[in-house]
């Protein structure tokens, strides 16, 4: 079984991103006060913060609640020119966003605590449901569609799929977590430093049982990372692909 490395040199992460899943007080409008709360808060650490009106934004709350491609839609989102981490906020969901260039596990969960802790203290979140960490890679070790870098065995009849164009979506229980594996190759990737091509590699991790409250968020962040650590270097990536992407141990 592969080891797992501390850092690659040859980072294929483009996005990390933290959601948080709730049920909010039916009284309340919350996408639509949680979001100034947040934005006061978050100021202090990003003081050029913008706050910016999403389309779902004009959907009537009602309706998206009965909708399940609206119910945890996004309907601001925050950021500050220049930084990687970016806040998005819905009627039922909150999300941190880290995108490339990736600062690092002990800055991100920083940022997932005090995010946490924001909307606990705000008093508009009192049921968390469900929280997941979800890494997006972009592997360009080899030409699209090649896959050879994975392991992964997929075959159609006659067909090899190895090479081929695909997209795929898969569920894997792991005790009490579940991991939601999504490849998409080829694809492309908008990136500070241009478009670039590979595979996707989208790779989500969650507690399978409706969470208690708020303290096993904040207890169960460092299982989440560990665990999808685990699945992506163990369980996908190929040994050789793990040397091509120059780990550090």
């Amino acid at each position: 079984m592969n080891p797992i490395p501390k850092r690659l040199k040859k980072e294929p992460l483009i996005e990390a991103i933290w959601q948080l899943q709730f049920e909010p007080k039916p009284e309340l409008p919350v996408a639509d006060l949680l979001p100034g709360v947040l934005y006061s808060a978050l100021k202090a650490d990003h003081p050029a913060l913008q706050l910016h009106r999403l389309p779902a934004a004009d959907i009537p709350t009602l309706a998206a609640q009965f909708d399940a491609n609206l119910r945890f839609a996004a309907k601001f989102r925050m950021e500050e020119p220049g930084s990687p981490f970016l806040f998005q906020v819905g009627d039922r969901m909150v999300t941190m966003n880290c995108r490339k260039p990736y600062a690092g596990w002990a800055a991100f969960k920083e940022k997932i605590l005090k995010l946490a802790a924001i909307a606990e203290n705000s008093g508009l979140v009192p049921t968390p449901l469900r929280h997941s960490l979800r890494y997006i890679d972009l592997l360009a070790l080899e030409p699209p569609p090649d896959l050879s870098v994975l392991q992964l065995g997929l075959q159609v009849g006659q067909w090899d799929m190895a090479a081929k164009p695909l997209q795929m979506r898969t569920e894997l229980p792991d005790g009490e977590l579940t991991h939601v594996i999504q490849i998409a190759t080829p694809a492309e990737a908008r990136l500070p430093e241009g478009v670039l091509q590979g595979s996707v590699i989208d790779l989500e991790t969650f507690i399978t049982a409706v969470l208690p409250g708020w303290p096993d968020v904040r207890a169960q962040i460092d299982q989440l990372h560990e665990r999808s650590k685990a699945v992506f270097f163990q369980q996908l990536l190929t040994a050789d692909a793990i040397a091509r992407l120059e780990p550090e141990y």
